[in-house]
């Protein structure tokens, strides 16, 4: 079978990208000591294949096209878990290095910004005599290695993974074989808990609990990346198989990876090129083992841990959770933590939320009075307990719009609009499709775009829904290129629909299986444009899906449906005498609703008619028609 693997490489050969031209150039040794000769000589001193490449190898960013000569640090944090002494000294080396400024980050750890090449030694050397590095976090390696933040410690936790973590780590940090020498880079995860709180199914190889024959153990899921959801490869490990296996794995990739274009040199596409079936067995074959079959997964419940603010631990302790909005943090609030943390004997916890846990809390009433948790206060609203955001255009020369200023605007807007409590509702923001801020698996993503209002370009988002952390599922686009000044109101009506028709207690993600995805996605961003067309029209009508019909996501029926209930609302008349299989029949024929209802604005009513023609070939024929009538 590993043929099958150099049969598809040969084939993907026959020109390397640009980046791995410029990587055979200089040894990790090498670019680590031209790191500390550029440290002395300064900024005018670094080429362009350092800033594309070898400084990436150990964290550093050039930003200089937003923050002249500075750079970003990303530090990595394995598992997200900081001791006090830890997270203080990083709260330290922000404070007096980076203008107080830190972002968490949806992999569990930090990125400091505003840092000058002259101070790398002095900060790499602070964070090193705590054991935190920077090495490997960008470019082709193994990045930040992720788990439950409650991991060892969470009611629902059958399996601590952070010490297998540690293993698999040491596999290949800071040596010399693997900085830099990865087709691409290669995300992992590993949860032994029920609940799924790392977006345990969003990385190139993710282990996740399961059972099989009574034993607990993980199952194997490869392939993952932006927009896709990894595939089960149909194999079991115990635990004291995984570093083993992750091993033969990522030594495979570095192989039999593809190394031409860079956009699709991930992991994921070597598995299509072969299929998963003959992937499996080319990595037995590379092992030189065979592999159980999966088992049961058990990583499958959703989490509503930090909707409470505090979540109690198996030893009866709490954790407490601190909303960040959007991972935007300073160096001394970290220092404050840290503080905390140390008078409870605990540590802090990052999320993939870009939020934060401290443990081991005895008194939780007490501690949440201290002024860090009342500035990073659980703020009785859904709409920034589980808020996303990557960097934006700002930091990033990807960004198509500033992103985490929109997110929070958005957050506090609905929360003022929308009064909804004890829901739980998550809002992932990237600025681009490159997907930072792990769009794809938000209750409600958010993509960057480019917008036209009235011939003139505009920021804009895409709008997706329907992602899952629990039942593993991709978004999908619901709208495209929506001017982003718009989008907030938009929104609204979608909270507003889960208002007044979910069930007790709900969750975002379970309202939109059970009742959203009975209709078609046209017909979900008909809902959000509608509404708010009758609002700028004056209108005082919304129009709702609950006493509506999906018609197996048809839209012609749909629109026909709807533009009958609709034009009923609106008017207090039937548009036909009688409707049989959506052909009206009957003399009465719907006459034009500003003839009913003279406030109707003409050209409210005549999009309505055009929903319920008596001429089918009239009427509207998909959503998208009548979105673009009403102006988007």
């Amino acid at each position: 079978m590993l043929d099958i693997l150099k049969q598809a490489k040969e084939k993907r050969s026959k020109k390397l990208n640009k980046i791995e031209l410029i990587k055979s150039k200089m040894t990790p040794k090498e670019a680590f000591k031209r790191l500390t000769e550029i440290s002395k000589k300064g900024y005018e001193a670094l080429s362009l294949e350092d800033k594309n490449v070898f400084l990436k190898y150990f964290g550093l960013f050039d930003k200089n096209e937003f923050t002249p000569q500075k750079f970003m640090l990303r530090v990595r944090i394995p598992g997200g878990r900081l001791s006090p002494k830890q997270a203080k000294v990083l709260g330290e080396v922000a404070r007096d290095f980076g203008e107080d400024y830190i972002d968490l980050t949806t992999r569990m750890q930090v990125e400091l910004r505003f840092i000058k090449i002259e101070d790398v030694p002095q900060i790499f050397e602070k964070l090193e005599g705590v054991g935190i590095t920077a090495y490997q976090t960008g470019i082709d390696n193994l990045r930040n290695i992720v788990t439950d933040p409650l991991d060892g410690i969470g009611a629902d936790n059958f399996i601590e993974s952070f010490p297998i973590l540690l293993n698999l780590q040491s596999l290949f940090l800071k040596k010399e074989e693997w900085i830099g020498t990865l087709p691409r880079k290669f995300n992992t995860a590993i949860t032994g808990s029920v609940t799924n709180r790392s977006n345990a199914y969003g990385h190139d190889c993710c282990f996740v609990l399961a059972q099989k024959d009574g034993v607990y153990g993980f199952n194997v899921y490869l392939g993952g990346k932006v927009g896709k959801i990894a595939k089960s490869a149909d194999i079991f490990l115990k635990p004291d198989e995984v570093e083993e296996f992750f091993e033969n794995l990522i030594n495979l990739f570095k192989e039999y990876g593809f190394r031409d274009n860079r956009n699709k040199n991930r992991l994921y596409f070597l598995i299509e090129a072969v299929g998963m079936d003959n992937f499996r067995k080319a990595l037995e074959e590379f092992s030189g083992k065979s592999f159980k079959r999966a088992g049961e997964t058990l990583c499958k419940m959703e989490h509503f841990d930090n909707n409470q603010g505090k979540v109690q631990l198996k030893d009866g302790s709490f954790a407490l959770h601190a909303i960040v909005p959007g991972g935007i943090f300073k160096g001394s609030d970290l220092i404050e933590a840290a503080d905390i943390a140390l008078e409870n004997e605990g540590e802090i916890r990052l999320s993939i939320e870009q939020n934060l846990y401290i443990t081991n809390v005895k008194n939780p009433l007490k501690v949440l009075k201290k002024p860090f948790f009342l500035k990073y206060k659980n703020v009785n609203t859904p709409f920034f307990n589980n808020l996303v955001a990557c960097a934006g255009k700002r930091e990033c020369s990807f960004g198509v719009i500033l992103n985490k200023p929109d997110a929070i605007e958005m957050a506090d807007f609905l929360s003022k609009e929308v009064d909804l409590k004890d829901a739980k509702v998550r809002m992932y923001w990237s600025a681009c499709v490159k997907g930072c801020g792990i769009h794809e698996w938000g209750d409600i993503g958010f993509v960057g775009a480019k917008a036209r209002v009235d011939g003139k370009t505009e920021f804009g988002v895409d709008i997706l829904m329907g992602g899952s952390l629990s039942k593993a599922k991709e978004a999908h686009t619901i709208l495209k290129a929506v001017p982003l000044r718009f989008a907030k109101f938009l929104i609204k009506e979608i909270m507003i629909e889960f208002k007044e028709n979910r069930e007790y207690k709900e969750s975002f993600e379970d309202f939109y299986y059970r009742y959203l995805n009975r209709f078609s996605k046209g017909a979900v961003g008909f809902l959000m444009i509608f509404n708010y067309f009758l609002e700028k029209n004056g209108i005082d009508y919304r129009f709702s899906l609950s006493n509506q019909n999906g018609y197996g996501k048809m839209e012609f029926f749909e629109i026909f449906s709807f533009g009958l209930y609709i034009y009923k609302k609106l008017t207090g008349e039937d548009a036909y005498l009688e409707v049989v299989n959506f052909t009206p029949l009957g003399n009465k024929k719907p006459a034009s609703l500003r003839k009913i209802n003279p406030s109707i604005s003409k050209e409210l009513s005549d999009i309505v008619y055009k929903m319920i023609h008596p001429d089918i070939k009239q009427r509207y024929q998909v959503f998208s028609e009548i979105i673009k009538d009403m102006g988007f």
